[in-house]
């Protein structure tokens, strides 16, 4: 006969063994803490087995509900997080890293990571302040500097970046030439654009901490313009490039001139200190003339005619002859002859060499 057949002794195992009676064990349990914990959910010592188990059991499930409660009360807060949280809507605490507890659906946690570094891109058509259209795309670094606000007072914070990261653009871009965003000045419309975010997210107090603001690429026309916009650049380095020239010129010029100039000047200074010296020696030479001349004005005339006379025609190369008591004047060209006798002397030479 099977050992669990009908009639055999179902106290033993297969091996003959007496089996426990783990029912009547647990019925002891639950008995017992029927008996401690009755008294609370109105049962007593008084009561049948069969409500004594039905207590035990509601009791068990109770706590296990409750163990699950806990359990999924629990949260852990990681090193770069902070977690908000509300009790009934309203903010009751904000805590960090480590182990803690919150009761749904009375409490709600909102874990906001504050450590870490986080990026945004922005890109655009832009108008200079030359009426020039302008691609633009900058990268902007921040992070949550007040979890509270960054969940409460923007609906989407990462939008409401781009959005004012995007007006910041339009903003300095607006207020710049084109070329000088290209070329040297790029450097400060990435500070000016830095600047001007922070001053427009500051009033909606959005928990979002700048760090830093960086153009990508270069400020540049579109595509499609980019052929024409190259030949307008060269023509105005072009232009820049003779200016320069010019401005070498005048430079080298300017000197020049200042220097001849200032050789007349100074020429003219001596000219007029020479001709004012004469002039008084002349006077001076008149005025011991005065008393001779006062004496024998005939003498003094006709000697005065004779050494002006004889200053005159030294100079000259032609000698006039004049005869007393005769009406002709001869006149003997000296400068013709002079002339034939360095021409004769000049072939006598040439023939001498040959």
């Amino acid at each position: 006969m099977a050992w669990n057949e009908p009639g055999n002794n179902n106290d033993q195992d297969p091996w003959g063994k007496k089996r426990p009676n783990n029912n009547n064990d647990l019925d002891k349990l639950l008995k017992q803490a029927s008996e401690k914990f009755g008294g609370i959910f109105g049962g007593g010592k008084g009561n049948g087995k069969g409500s004594s188990g039905g207590n035990a059991s509601f009791i068990i499930g109770l706590l296990v509900l409750v163990a699950i409660y806990l359990f999924k009360s629990a949260y852990t807060v990681d090193e770069k997080q902070n977690a908000i949280v509300l009790t009934l809507g309203k903010h009751t605490r904000t805590d960090t890293a480590g182990l803690h507890f919150a009761f749904p659906p009375i409490q709600q946690v909102y874990l906001i990571d504050v450590e870490s570094i986080k990026d945004v891109e922005v890109e655009g058509l832009m108008l200079t302040k030359d009426d020039n259209v302008a691609t633009v795309k900058v990268k902007v670094q921040y992070r949550v500097n007040d979890p509270l606000d960054y969940k409460f007072n923007v609906v989407d914070p990462v939008e409401t970046l781009k959005h004012a990261t995007e007006a910041a653009l339009r903003q300095v871009i607006g207020h710049t030439l084109l070329q000088d965003a290209r070329t040297d000045k790029k450097e400060d419309v990435r500070k000016n654009v830095e600047n001007e975010l922070k001053s427009i997210l500051k009033p909606y107090n959005a928990g979002i901490e700048i760090f830093r603001l960086n153009l990508i690429g270069n400020v540049d026309v579109p595509p499609s313009v980019k052929p024409a916009f190259d030949d307008a650049i060269k023509a105005e380095e072009d232009q820049r490039a003779y200016l320069e020239q010019g401005q070498a010129y005048r430079s080298k010029q300017i000197p020049l001139a200042e220097g001849q100039a200032q050789q007349l000047i100074q020429q003219a200074n001596a000219y007029r200190a020479r001709v004012v010296e004469k002039a008084a020696g002349e006077v001076a030479r008149f005025e011991k003339l005065l008393p001779e001349y006062t004496a024998a004005p005939v003498v003094t005339r006709q000697r005065l005619y004779i050494e002006t006379i004889e200053s005159v025609l030294s100079k000259t190369s032609k000698v006039m002859l004049d005869v007393e008591g005769g009406n002709n004047m001869t006149y003997i060209p000296l400068d013709s002859i002079m002339k034939r006798s360095k021409t004769s002397n000049t072939d006598n030479s040439n023939q001498k060499q040959q």
